[in-house]
């Protein structure tokens, strides 16, 4: 039987460790939910060395990083896997056959791979969450969480089916946001590029001509050619510069400290910040409601939702909201000393958490903020591209007319 050395956080924010032997991974999360924990990190000691299983440090993130780079496969093609596990699923079809088939229909071969892996798995005895367990590259905590629920109390078929429209709106959050930069982003690229072909090819041929006249350049022209000379010939300086701050910034956003703050500030940015929070309020009550409607407890569902929350700044308001719940807090008054979570979502937890439809309305909060990111993003797109372009019409004007200055007032002499 395997030996797991493990970490785990209680409902009271106390970090426990040890070494257990049990036969999986979700025992150990089960167990440790009866007394109260969450499971933090865990890895199989085999051999005397130990075989990570678990996100826990640096390399676990980087490498898991590399997985979902390198291994392909898609947000929406876990979205139409999921789609079709919950129609098969909730026809009564068998788990077995619906893996079975699914497996066979892919078309990218290395999920085809994972999910004839997981059949093979659940063939052997395993439980669908425990399968899907081995494969944090495709299935996230989250995910593998809402699936052990449904296991748990019966309700696969339902909690597929709330998966599967809990990714169709994240999908959908996430394109109308792409979308809405994809136009920006290339309206910057191009001008970038504009202005490179003007800086490293044109304007030193000016430079050339000018230098031949002899004749004394207006100021903007001369810091014009200057930056191109610079550019020119230091522009290894500039790479190395840009590549250590790159550097830097990576280390700084791996310490807890320099995550914490940055997602901190990212929140308090003009125009994005608040998009950015909507975003997350959809998120998080979409989660919150599904998993309270699957039937866990309010204090495990805030500690699931804490270890899937990108933000490092909202997951330690979420973590000391479930502490708070523990101590004897309602919801409602957790979240309103968090001082982060808006007074609309408030009044509706308070409302639902009275009338006893909490998850209901918790998904009335989603659909709200959900509605409001599109709005948002529509009328920002709107604004933005037509100042964009007046901007870089600017810049590259300026560029030219510091070119041609000095032909400018050569024909103004002349006259």
């Amino acid at each position: 039987m395997p030996v797991f050395q493990y970490k785990a956080k209680r409902f009271d924010g106390k970090t426990i460790a040890g070494v257990i032997e049990l036969d999986s991974e979700m025992t150990l999360i089960d167990r440790l939910h009866r007394k109260n924990a969450v499971l933090l990190s865990a890895s199989q000691i085999e051999d005397g060395r130990q075989a990570k299983i678990t996100k826990a440090g640096f390399g676990e993130k980087l490498r898991t990083r590399f997985n979902k780079i390198f291994n392909s496969i898609s947000s929406n093609e876990i979205l139409l896997f999921t789609h079709q596990m919950a129609a098969m699923f909730g026809a009564g079809v068998p788990l077995s056959r619906c893996l079975e088939s699914l497996g066979k229909d892919l078309k990218n071969k290395k999920f085809r791979d994972i999910v004839s892996e997981i059949h093979r798995d659940i063939e052997s005895g395993d439980d669908l969450s425990e399968a899907m367990a081995k494969h944090p590259h495709v299935f996230s905590k989250l995910y593998i969480n809402m699936i052990h629920a449904g296991e748990s109390s019966g309700t696969l078929a339902t909690i597929l089916s709330q998966l599967s429209f809990y990714q169709e709106t994240a999908t959908e959050v996430r394109g109308k946001l792409k979308a809405a930069l994809a136009y920006p982003i290339a309206l910057i690229s191009f001008t970038l590029v504009v202005m490179l072909i003007l800086l490293l090819v044109i304007i030193p041929q000016f430079n050339q001509i000018y230098s031949r006249l002899n004749t004394p350049l207006p100021l903007p022209t001369k810091i014009l050619m200057k930056i191109s000379t610079t550019i020119r010939y230091g522009y290894y300086w500039y790479l190395i510069g840009f590549f250590s701050l790159w550097v830097l910034w990576g280390l700084i956003l791996q310490t807890s400290w320099g995550r914490y703050t940055w997602d901190r500030l990212k929140l308090r940015i003009p125009i994005i910040g608040p998009i950015i929070l909507k975003g997350i309020f959809t998120q998080f009550s979409r989660t919150l409601s599904i998993l309270l409607k699957s039937g866990l407890p309010v204090i495990q569902s805030l500690r699931i939702i804490s270890e899937s929350t990108p933000n490092a700044y909202i997951k330690k308001k979420v973590e000391e909201c479930a502490i708070k719940i523990q101590k004897g807090a309602t919801i409602s008054e957790a979240f309103a000393e968090g001082e982060v979570f808006p007074e609309l979502m408030l009044q509706m937890i308070s409302s639902g958490e009275e009338s006893g439809t909490l998850f209901a309305m918790l998904a009335k909060v989603a659909d709200f903020y959900q509605q409001q990111v599109s709005t948002t993003v529509a009328t920002l797109t709107s604004i933005i591209e037509p100042v964009l372009i007046v901007i870089m019409g600017l810049i590259i004007g300026s560029i030219a007319i510091s070119v041609f200055l000095p032909i400018f007032k050569m024909g103004g002499a002349f006259h």
